[in-house]
C-alpha cells in the first residue's frame, strides 16, 4: 500500500528555490490545492525577498465540528510550538483563507541539516493545522489521562462538510469514519476494499496494529451524533488506538495517517479502477487477436476475390449501358 506524505511536495520546493534564491529579489505571487480542498497562497515582495506570506484554506467544516476563528482547536498553539519565532501569525487572515502565517527566511538555521527540516515541518503545514485536535488527545493518550474540556463524542473535519469521530478515553481513543463516495463504482470498490483491510488486520504479522472493525450501520459509539453525519455509503471504519499506538515517534504517523485516511482509501480505489479498466482493455485486445487467427484461409481468400471484383466503368461505358 502506497502511504501520501506528510510534507507538501510542491511548497517545500517553492520554499527551497526561495532560500537559494533569497538575494535576487523576486517577486512571487502563487495558489495551488491538495486534496480534500486544502488551498495555498504563497507571497513575495519584490522589497521584502526575506519575507514569506503563506496563506491556508481548510475544508469547509460541517456544523458538529469545533472551530476556534477559523482552525480546529490547538492548531494555534501547534503552530507556535513547531516553528517559533520563524513564523508569525497573522491576524485576521487573508481573505477567504483560514490561516496566514508570515514565514522570516532570515531566522532558518544556519546549519542546512537543521535548516531543510524546519523547511520540510513548514511544508507539512496541513498535518500541523488539521492534526492538532489528534495530536493533542494522542499526547493525553500517552500518559493514560484525557484532555481537559472534552466531550463525549469529538468531531473532526476531514473532508468539505465531512467529519470523523474520536471518543477519548484514558486506555483508548476510539476513532470512527463514516466512509461517503459520490461515484457508484467508488462505493463498491471502497466497500470491498474496507472489508479486505479489516481482514488483513487478522493476519500474524498485524497483532500490533490497532484493532479494526468495519460495519453497515453506525457503531455504538456514535450514539448522540447528528443524524447527518451518520450517513454513509460504503460503511462506517472504526479503529481503537492504545498508549502502545502512539508512544514517542509513532504519535506522528498515527496523527497523519489517520487525518488522511479516507484521502488514502479513495486513492487506492482509483488506482484499482484504473488497473481494471487496463486489464480489460487488454482482455479485449488479445480476444480480437484471437478471433483474427482463428479465420481459415478459405474466408481470407473469399474477402480478398470480393474486394478485387470491384471494376472502375469509363463514363462511355456507362452511358452505352443506359441506352437501349
Amino acid at each position: 500500500m502506497i502511504l501520501l506524505q506528510s510534507p507538501s511536495r510542491f511548497l517545500l520546493q517553492v520554499l527551497l528555490n526561495r532560500v537559494q534564491n533569497i538575494d535576487k529579489g523576486v517577486e512571487l505571487d502563487c495558489q495551488f490545492a491538495e486534496f480534500d480542498d486544502v488551498r495555498y497562497h504563497i507571497q513575495v515582495a519584490m522589497r521584502y525577498p526575506q519575507f514569506m506570506q503563506l496563506s491556508m484554506s481548510l475544508p469547509i467544516p460541517p456544523p458538529e465540528t469545533i472551530f476556534f476563528d477559523g482552525l480546529p482547536f490547538g492548531a494555534i498553539e501547534a503552530i507556535k510550538a513547531e516553528y517559533g519565532g520563524v513564523v508569525q501569525i497573522l491576524d485576521p487572515p487573508r481573505d477567504g483563507y483560514n490561516l496566514t502565517m508570515k514565514i522570516n527566511l532570515a531566522k532558518l538555521p544556519v546549519d542546512e541539516e537543521e535548516q531543510y527540516d524546519l523547511l520540510v515541518r513548514i511544508a507539512s503545514l496541513r498535518e500541523v493545522v488539521l492534526g492538532a485536535p489528534l495530536r493533542l488527545i494522542f499526547k493525553h493518550l500517552a500518559s493514560k489521562t484525557v484532555a481537559p474540556g472534552l466531550d463525549r463524542l469529538v468531531a473532526l473535519v476531514h473532508r468539505p462538510k465531512e467529519s470523523f469521530f474520536l471518543v477519548p478515553g484514558a486506555d483508548k481513543v476510539t476513532v470512527v469514519f463514516p466512509m461517503r463516495f459520490k461515484d457508484s463504482v467508488d462505493i463498491i470498490l471502497a466497500t470491498s476494499f474496507l472489508q479486505e483491510f479489516v481482514e488483513a488486520r487478522r493476519t500474524a504479522g498485524l497483532n500490533n496494529a490497532p484493532p479494526c472493525l468495519w460495519s453497515p450501520t453506525p457503531p455504538l459509539e456514535l450514539e448522540g451524533a447528528p443524524s447527518e453525519a451518520l450517513t454513509a455509503n460504503a460503511g462506517f471504519v472504526t479503529f481503537v488506538i492504545f498508549p502502545r499506538h502512539v508512544e514517542g515517534r509513532k504519535l506522528d504517523r498515527a496523527v497523519w495517517s489517520l487525518s488522511t485516511f479516507h484521502a488514502y482509501v479513495s486513492y487506492h480505489v482509483k488506482c484499482s479502477e484504473g488497473f481494471m479498466h487496463t486489464r480489460m482493455r487488454r482482455r479485449v485486445e488479445s480476444l480480437i487477436q484471437a478471433l483474427d487467427r482463428a479465420k481459415t484461409d478459405t474466408e481470407k481468400s473469399k474477402n480478398t476475390t470480393q474486394s478485387n471484383s470491384f471494376k472502375r466503368l469509363s463514363l462511355k461505358e456507362i452511358q452505352s449501358s443506359s441506352d437501349p
